[in-house]
């Protein structure tokens, strides 16, 4: 060993110990691997384990058990009986609301029914539904019920059947689905223009459905930076469900009225006219 060093030189050991001077602490170098993981990445990981938990391919008779509407709540904590969050999930929209931060949803796509529970994505939202008795507050409820959202799990119980009041449309968030709204009608030839349906779909993305002046309906998808990458005319055959209820114009200008139509102003999270809603009366 003492002949390997000496062999080094002086001018070795010079440049090694400058080398080791320069070089980063040890604990840089595990740098990336202290990142904090981002919404996506935590979305995944508790993804892949709530989807685990539903085990396999469901039956007929376990499929039955989650068809329909589904009204889901959670609490601050396990012992409360007020809600920190609630979700109505209906067969053509998913509403999600949390007290002072806003709602948020979309349109869901196709259930997937596992042994255990069923899970539908939703825009933004992975909901995963299972049916056990679950204990909210002082009551207790014949589902548990997760919501996974911008990288946080809800937690919370659940029911069949929606929730007596208004019930949620694709208009429930408008204001949310305004710059959508806008870049869609931008495109538009002749005027005024109905939107007839807007949501979230995939990565980041709006579907916007709406009818021009003339009478063609158009579809229009915008993609996460705000630009417009379709705007293809549809026939009157294809429709979503809840399409056309509401529907709703921009601008200032008031719709004319229309038999067995309610008209009302649309306005913004900060009271700022959007525009209006053209409702089904009759």
């Amino acid at each position: 060993m003492r002949t390997t060093i000496r062999g080094l030189g002086f001018g070795g050991v010079v440049l090694a110990l400058a080398l080791f001077a320069c070089s980063p602490p040890a604990q840089r170098n595990d740098e990336s691997s202290s990142t904090p993981p981002s919404n996506e990445q935590r979305e995944a990981a508790i993804a892949a384990q709530q989807l685990a938990a539903l085990g396999g391919a469901a039956d007929a008779a376990t499929q039955a058990n989650y068809t329909g509407d589904f009204q889901a709540s959670g609490g601050l904590d396990a012992d409360s009986d007020e809600g920190a969050w609630e979700l109505s999930l209906l067969s053509d929209y998913a509403q999600f609301t949390r007290p002072g931060l806003g709602d948020d949803g979309g349109i869901p796509g196709d259930r997937q029914f596992h042994q255990h529970g069923m899970r539908v994505v939703a825009g933004p939202l992975t909901i995963t539904i299972m049916e056990q008795p679950c204990q909210a507050g002082t009551t207790q409820q014949p589902y548990v019920a997760h919501v996974l959202f911008e990288g946080v799990a809800y937690d919370g119980c659940a029911r069949r059947g929606a929730q007596q009041g208004e019930r949620p449309t694709w208009a429930s968030v408008l204001p949310d689905l305004i710059p959508a709204i806008d870049a869609c009608v931008a495109r538009v030839t002749t005027r005024p223009a109905r939107i007839t349906f807007a949501g979230a779909i995939d990565e980041g993305q709006t579907n916007v459905r709406l009818r021009e002046g003339d009478g063609t309906r158009r579809e229009c998808i915008v993609d996460g930076s705000g630009q417009v990458s379709a705007y293809d005319p549809i026939s009157d055959l294809d429709r979503r469900g809840g399409e056309g209820d509401p529907e709703f114009q921009r601008g200032g200008n008031q719709p004319r009225a229309e038999r067995c139509r309610t008209i009302a102003p649309a306005t913004g999270h900060d009271g700022a006219p959007l525009g209006w809603l053209i409702r089904r009366s009759c």
